[in-house]
């Protein structure tokens, strides 16, 4: 369902002012734009005073410890001994599902930021903007009405990580001029997107290379190359030496084949659990489609997880609601 939003940007701003005790969760299978968002607010959470930290239910992927100065767990069993959060965030994250094994605390969550046009009711206060390029666009917005003057140059260069990732390079459906606007003043206050480009679009792990050689090996073209399809097994990725993280960019990589309308990935996230990761060219709602299953996601990125036994099924499902003739 789309949320209805209940509170406005500086009606958050109240509400951080008075609270504390803040722990802001990202999503499971962390991304740039909830990685960039999260530790945005909570490095400005701290710097007025605020005790702040955010929680993951997965390891941050290599390819993004650039963003967290190396750390990759943040797990609530990670949290400081004498720290009780009292207030909970979540940011980027349109259903309980994407908490992962955190999802019992659905019911906790305190405010909802995000951008995904399905959002379920997750908080008591929530910011829902489909609009948004990324939730960073969002984030950026309470930042500003939280602190007086410039933009740190390290939250300036995690909110830019989060946008230029979330917007494919400033390249995707979902980039607007306001989205171009934030972008320009973060470079100002000292963003370098010239190095934050590279790492996220440029430099590449042997074993994430090893994962887009098998995804291309062994894709499948249906509907007369209207759609790429791949299917990654834990078994695939013991034999080929690369890890689930190593797929992060595979959806990416089939769907830029010419003649590609939509791109399917089905990976083996754990043992008989899959993640079905989908893209379109735009046409095409794919978080509708997805949300049929229990997923959702953008127009042009959704995705769902089902059982090992129900990923046949389901991805005709889904080739089937593409509408393409085979």
């Amino acid at each position: 369902m789309t949320a209805s939003n209940n509170i406005t940007i500086n009606g958050i701003r109240k509400v951080l002012e008075r609270n504390d005790n803040f722990l802001v969760f990202m999503h499971e299978n962390p991304d740039s734009d909830t990685i960039g968002s999260a530790l945005a607010l909570v490095l400005t959470l701290r710097s007025v005073g605020k005790r702040a930290y955010m929680a993951c239910c997965d390891k941050i992927p290599q390819s993004l410890m650039f963003l967290t100065d190396g750390e990759r767990c943040f797990g609530i069993e990670d949290l400081p001994g004498d720290f009780t959060p009292k207030f909970l965030i979540s940011v980027d994250i349109a259903s309980p599902n994407q908490l992962g094994k955190y999802h019992y605390l659905a019911a906790k969550i305190d405010l909802a930021l995000d951008h995904h046009s399905c959002h379920d009711d997750l908080a008591c206060y929530r910011f829902v903007d489909s609009g948004a390029g990324a939730c960073a666009e969002i984030i950026y917005r309470v930042i500003n009405r939280m602190i007086q003057g410039k933009i740190p140059e390290k939250t300036a260069s995690l909110l830019y990580a989060a946008l230029a990732a979330d917007t494919g390079g400033f390249r995707y459906a979902n980039t607007t001029p306001y989205t171009h606007k934030i972008a320009a003043k973060l470079i100002e206050c000292g963003a370098n997107h010239f190095q934050i480009c590279r790492n996220l679009f440029e430099m590449k792990s042997k074993t994430a290379l090893a994962a887009e050689a098998f995804a291309m090996e062994n894709v499948k073209y249906l509907c007369g190359g209207k759609i790429s399809y791949v299917r990654i097994t834990e078994a695939d990725k013991e034999r080929c030496g690369f890890e689930d993280e190593d797929t992060y960019d595979v959806i990416n990589v089939i769907r830029r084949v010419e003649g590609v309308k939509v791109a399917i990935l089905a990976r083996e996230r754990t043992p008989g659990v899959y993640k079905i990761s989908t893209r379109s060219t735009g046409d095409i709602d794919m978080a509708k489609i997805c949300a049929m299953f229990g997923g959702g996601g953008h127009a042009g990125a959704a995705g769902c997880s089902v059982a090992e036994g129900d990923v046949d099924e389901t991805v005709d499902k889904i080739i089937k609601e593409c509408g393409f003739e085979k």
